[in-house]
C-alpha cells in the first residue's frame, strides 16, 4: 500500500479524493492570485490561510485575488528647468509697493482703538 506524501492518515486513492475536495477549493484564491501573478498574491495566501475557513474570509480572499492588478497612473509634467530672475530685478517689484494700499480696518476685534 502506498502512501500519498501529504495525507499519510488518508493512503491512496482516499488522500487524493481528499486533496481534491478539500484542500483545492479550500485555496482557490490563492491559486488564483498565483495564476494570475497579482503582485499581492502573498497577502491573498495570508487571508487565506488564517481566514478561509470563516467563509467570510474566504469570499474577501476571492474577490482580492479576481481584482484589477492596476494601479493607478501618475502623470508628471515636467516643463524644464527653472531659470532664475535676471540680474538686478528684485521682489517684489517696485510697483508693488506703489500700488499696495493696506486696508485701514481693525482686523482683531479683541483690539479696541482709543477714543
Amino acid at each position: 500500500m502506498q502512501h500519498h506524501l501529504f495525507f499519510p492518515w488518508f493512503p491512496g486513492t482516499l488522500g487524493m479524493i481528499f486533496l481534491i475536495f478539500c484542500i483545492i477549493p479550500y485555496f482557490l484564491p490563492t491559486i488564483i492570485a498565483f495564476a494570475r501573478k497579482k503582485d499581492n498574491a502573498g497577502g491573498v495566501f495570508a487571508l487565506n490561510f488564517f481566514l478561509g475557513w470563516t467563509f467570510i474570509g474566504w469570499i474577501a480572499s476571492l474577490i482580492w485575488a479576481l481584482s484589477s492588478n492596476t494601479r493607478p497612473t501618475v502623470n508628471v509634467y515636467n516643463m524644464g528647468p527653472v531659470y532664475p530672475p535676471p540680474p538686478g530685478s528684485s521682489y517684489p517689484p517696485e510697483s508693488y509697493s506703489q500700488d499696495y494700499q493696506p486696508a485701514n480696518r481693525q482686523t482683531n476685534p479683541t483690539i479696541r482703538p482709543k477714543s
